[in-house]
């Protein structure tokens, strides 16, 4: 039982400082997360570029044969 008071006074003493810590590592994740998607996405839509405008050709292409 000594266990559970100790969780409970550790809750009780400590709750704000624990919101805080929790904000402040929420706001590392979210920073690390921006910082190596960043480059990540600029490469991906280079080389989502060329299917892109193929697509497009080919919707184009397909219209004009079908009307």
């Amino acid at each position: 039982m000594e266990q559970t008071t100790i969780a409970q006074t550790l809750k009780q003493n400590n709750a704000r400082a624990v919101a805080k810590l929790v904000m402040v590592m929420a706001i590392i994740m979210t920073i690390a997360l921006v910082v190596n998607l960043f480059p990540t996405m600029i490469t991906v839509m280079f080389l989502m570029a060329p299917a892109v405008i193929m697509n497009v050709g080919w919707l184009l292409f397909s219209s004009a044969i079908g009307a």
